[in-house]
């Protein structure tokens, strides 16, 4: 917040600026000058909202009608704000008054007042305050602490007598009185001195004006934020939209994994209870073998010829084409799609013997686990058969 011992006030005058006072603090920070505008316009406001930049937004689309294009600029005071609403008021000016007074060539933030902005301590908010220099006559009428009036005269065209006179006509056309007067004469430099002292009572008692500043330079700053904020915005409202595309898809994706998993649930269903549900396949005696055999036929395959009588009869030819085939078989393993045995022969070329034969009568048949028969007495084997 702004603070009159830290701030240099100057008279910005038309192609330069002169020094009022100088601060009492060493650390200047800010430099203030007083402005004689020629036409300034305010006017109030309230919204349901608080930001800054969304005021100004707001009141450019309420003037564009009525102002040529980039023929007046806009500054925005927030006065009062809630949580969600915020009200004050809005200072219109010519782009062309902005150029016509200089500000201190200082390394401090330079700031720029309506020259009778400062003095509203003097009439407690309720009045008229003027200043007055060697060339002009400007003034605010203030209401609760809020300018709701200016007015720029030439000394050649007016006084001050004349100026408030006007003043009490305009109050008395809305039945009003017109309150305090405080009158500033710059021309005088004792009554100049005395602008600090003012100023410091206006900024306690109506902080608001801490943020004013109708400089060229924060008008620059103000519109390049806005248009940052504006781009930013755009880009915000791309990713959102694409984010919401992302979700839609991430969300179709999913409903469509879960409608595969249902559709295999239910498939995994009917599939078990076509081979195992009593009421479809009655008792069964071999549910593995029927399960196997379901997903035999899934495949392609048939089991037809080698039902349990056919593996007994191949194996009957085998021992009886072999008759000195020494095979004694301990386990015999039958299901639809092949036969597993387990036995024992004398030998290797025996077991190999029993294989080859096997071989000649089904799709595939390996030998597996040969060991030496216990005692060394021969050879034990697995031999699986696969139709």
């Amino acid at each position: 917040m702004l603070r009159s011992e830290n701030i240099s006030f100057f008279r910005a005058m038309d192609g330069g600026v002169e020094k009022i006072s100088s601060p009492s603090s060493k650390r200047v920070k800010y430099a203030v000058s007083l402005a004689t505008f020629r036409s300034v316009a305010i006017t109030p406001f309230s919204f349901p909202f608080n930001n800054v930049l969304r005021v100004r937004e707001a009141l450019k689309l309420q003037t564009l009608p009525y102002a040529a294009a980039g023929g007046m600029e806009l500054f925005p005071f927030i006065l009062e704000k809630t949580s969600r609403t915020g009200s004050g008021v809005a200072l219109y000016i010519p782009s062309g008054e902005l150029g016509n007074y200089s500000v201190p060539p200082s390394q401090t933030e330079n700031r720029v007042w309506p020259a009778p902005l400062p003095l509203v301590s003097k009439i407690g908010g309720e009045g008229v305050t003027f200043w007055l220099d060697e060339e002009n006559i400007c003034s605010m009428l203030w209401r609760g602490g809020a300018p709701v009036l200016y007015r720029w005269k030439t000394r050649a065209d007016a006084t001050p007598d004349t100026e408030l006179a006007w003043y009490e006509l305009y109050c008395k056309s809305k039945e009003e009185e017109v309150g305090e007067v405080f009158v500033m004469d710059a021309a005088v430099t004792s009554e100049l001195a005395k602008v600090p002292d003012i100023a410091k009572e206006s900024l306690a008692l109506y902080p608001w004006i801490c943020d004013v500043n109708m400089s060229r330079s924060a008008l620059d700053s103000a519109v390049v934020l806005e248009r940052t904020v504006r781009s930013l915005s755009k880009a915000a409202s791309w990713i959102l939209i694409m984010g919401l595309f992302i979700l839609v898809g991430n969300g179709l994706r999913y409903y469509e994994a879960r409608r595969s998993i249902d559709v295999l649930r239910r498939r995994t269903v009917d599939l078990y209870r076509s081979n195992f549900e009593p009421s479809r396949t009655g008792v069964i005696s071999d549910p593995l073998g029927l399960a196997r055999s379901t997903v035999q036929q899934l495949r392609g395959g048939s089991s037809d010829g080698h039902t349990i009588i056919e593996m007994l009869s191949d194996l009957g030819d085998i021992f009886e084409q072999n008759p000195e085939m020494d095979v004694t078989l301990d386990v015999t393993r039958y299901s639809p799609d092949g036969v597993d045995y387990t036995g024992s022969a004398p030998d290797m070329e025996t077991a190999q013997d029993f294989r080859r034969a096997w071989a000649e009568r089904a799709g595939s048949a390996q030998l597996g686990n040969l060991n030496t028969a216990p005692g060394g007495s021969g050879y034990r084997f697995d031999l699986n058969v696969r139709w």
